[in-house]
């Protein structure tokens, strides 16, 4: 036991999160603690038969302004903010008070409150916690001579070092439970603050902006070997790190780049059965049909070859009929190949027995329930933090808001392969292109299906890549470009490959001449008037 450790003597008691509090209070009792209690603490511990003190009897004030204040007292905080040296403890013996070694607090859950539909402003008001807080931020100020234990979590450490230690705990473990403590006030603040927020009026961005966060996992190694990494999961907002694993190895920094990017790729898709195969963040294939195993064999058609490793991401149950095309499936010749991941949001039973099976059991299988609700749109770079709206691909180009500039106009049958394709290409990144084609039946799109993605510096590099891939299939399908065409190139390429009608976004100083270069060559072009840049 090193000099710097200090022994715990009395203990403050003050949680909102009563959870395993009665053992805990029972095992400081047990090793010599003596305990004071705030009022809607003591019921627990007295529950538990462990004796304790009043906060009144300490105190040279009750609880007053309807439990606003409580623990907001001399007293307390001299006892908990006095260094152990001569001169601090002569001042807390000339007023009587008792050094305090350990504060045991957590707070009102305000983040709940806040989330609540409806919830009136001042309830919130009322659920922010300041004694709590307060007293968190003097104890791991103080965490030289006092310990902070903020979490039912730790609990059992605490207990176990001293036990083990003669009721003593090490410099090194006050140090670290006063980093926790630090880091679970800044959140708190932080969440008041987001919380608050909700309630201004105006969509201007704030003055300030904050995202706390805690930690989800560390990963083998980030993007590359060479790099370290951890995944966090933003406090107080659902997202992917809620979603649960069910087959396969741990996570990579990757897989969960991956699964990001691939996972809002379906967004907007609802209606129908629709499947995505991703890799590097990339789409390799989409496509929507009746059922889910079509959609996955004709999104699997894309680009075969780039699916080797990928995500699959599919937005509806998945049977055993889908899971059959899924990755390499012994016995069964669907052309398929090695699948990393598969994201859904749920599975049959059949299903995963068919899943588990592939790929020497390597493949990781996670169950998907809902979409990050969380608001912004964060990227950092060098030092600085760009914060944006999300794109809402819920909201869907409609065919009112389309203009046709050329003398071809495309059929009901087009304009529909051009909207799907249109809310595919939103989520390629910029510059892109899709060339794709479907199935009209009965007055809908019954099926769609991309046959070549690209992207690139330049636009007309991004239009050959995606027809490279296509290759003979770009013969009677159709195109969307993500932003204007700035020069007629690339509609001569897609032209040339025998592409029937492209959506673009129109707005380029040479729309005149990109629409007469369209009308010689018989192509229908077709303007979203809305741009769809994904860096």
């Amino acid at each position: 036991m090193a000099d710097e450790s200090k022994k715990i003597s009395t203990a403050l008691i003050s949680v909102y999160n009563k959870q395993g509090l009665a053992e805990f209070a029972a095992n400081l009792k047990e090793l010599g603690v003596k305990i004071i209690a705030t009022g809607g603490t003591r019921s627990v511990i007295e529950g538990a038969g462990v004796i304790f003190q009043r906060l009144e009897d300490v105190a040279r004030f009750p609880e007053m302004l309807d439990g606003r204040v409580k623990t907001l007292q001399p007293e307390i905080f001299a006892g908990i903010l006095a260094r152990r040296v001569e001169d601090h403890l002569n001042q807390l013996s000339k007023f009587d008070i008792e050094p305090i070694d350990m504060v045991v607090c957590n707070f009102y859950p305000f983040e709940e409150v806040v989330s609540k539909r409806g919830v009136a402003f001042e309830d919130v008001i009322e659920n922010i916690d300041i004694g709590g807080p307060s007293l968190v931020r003097a104890a791991a100020k103080n965490h030289e001579s006092v310990a902070v234990i903020t979490s039912p979590r730790l609990y059992d450490s605490t207990v176990e070092e001293l036990s083990e230690n003669q009721g003593y705990l090490s410099a090194e473990t006050r140090r670290s439970l006063a980093e926790v403590a630090f880091g679970m006030v800044a959140a708190y603040d932080i969440a008041i603050y987001n919380g608050l927020l909700k309630f201004r009026e105006g969509s201007e961005f704030p003055e300030k902006f904050f995202a706390s966060s805690t930690k989800f996992e560390d990963t083998k190694y980030g993007e590359n070997p060479d790099q370290k990494a951890a995944v966090y999961k933003i406090d107080g907002y659902a997202g992917m790190l809620d979603w649960r694993q069910l087959f396969g190895d741990s996570r990579s920094f990757n897989n969960h780049l991956d699964i990001g990017h691939a996972f809002e790729i379906l967004e907007g898709f609802d209606e129908v059965a629709a499947v995505a195969t991703v890799k590097h963040g990339n789409i390799s294939g989409f496509a929507f049909a009746p059922t889910l195993g079509e959609a996955y064999r004709l999104a699997h058609a894309c680009d075969p070859e780039a699916d080797y490793g990928c995500t699959t991401v599919l937005n509806r149950r998945v049977d055993a009929a889908a899971a059959k095309f899924i990755g390499k499936n012994p016995g069964v010749d669907e052309g398929s190949i090695y699948t990393e991941l598969v994201v859904a949001p749920g599975y049959d039973d059949a299903a995963l027995e068919i899943l588990r099976a592939k790929q020497k059991k390597k493949m990781r299988i996670i169950e998907a329930k809902k979409h990050s609700n969380y608001p912004f749109d964060l990227r950092f770079l060098e030092g600085a933090l760009l914060v944006q709206t999300p794109v809402d691909y819920g909201k869907k180009l409609g065919s009112e808001s389309l203009t046709f500039p050329t003398k071809a106009k495309p059929d009901d049958a087009t304009v529909a392969k051009l909207l799907a394709a249109w809310e595919v290409v939103r989520k390629v990144e910029s510059n892109g292109i899709v060339i794709g084609d479907g199935r009209y039946e009965d007055d809908h799109l019954t099926h769609f299906w991309t046959l070549g993605v690209g992207s690139f510096r330049k636009r007309n590099g991004a239009t050959k890549i995606a027809l490279d891939n296509a290759g003979e299939r770009a013969r009677g399908a159709i195109a969307a470009s993500d932003g204007f065409f700035p020069f007629p190139d690339s509609v001569e390429l897609l032209a040339d490959a025998g592409v029937t009608a492209v959506i673009q976004p129109g707005g380029s100083i040479r729309d005149k001449l990109i629409i007469e270069t369209a009308d010689k060559l018989g192509l229908p072009l077709v303007l979203s008037h809305a741009r769809a840049f994904k860096h």
